[in-house]
């Protein structure tokens, strides 16, 4: 497992609130890399294979490591990494 890989799973269960949005890692994917993040307040309904509503579950949303904006890391993975892990992680991402 690469270096980076082993850094990212630091982040896995560390929790922030991001633009009023309380949301915490719950996975890495390896690829891309790509941080899965889960919102800890609220829900939505979520559909069976018919389209009939069935139960409610918490939205994730699948991050890139990099904002498709600036060359750094994404916002929300930056502010869920805090400022010693984001440092570390830019390092190896410029090696």
């Amino acid at each position: 497992m690469s270096e980076l890989m082993l850094v990212l799973r630091e982040l896995i269960g560390r929790e922030a609130v991001v633009d009023g949005v309380h949301c915490q890692v719950i996975e890495i994917l390896e690829s891309g890399p790509r941080v899965v993040v889960c919102e800890t307040v609220g829900s939505h309904i979520q559909s069976n294979q018919f389209g009939d509503p069935q139960r409610r579950v918490p939205r994730t949303h699948t991050l890139p490591l990099r904002s498709a904006v600036h060359d750094d890391l994404h916002p929300v993975v930056r502010t869920l990494a805090g400022a010693e892990l984001a440092e570390q992680l830019r390092r190896l991402l410029q090696a």
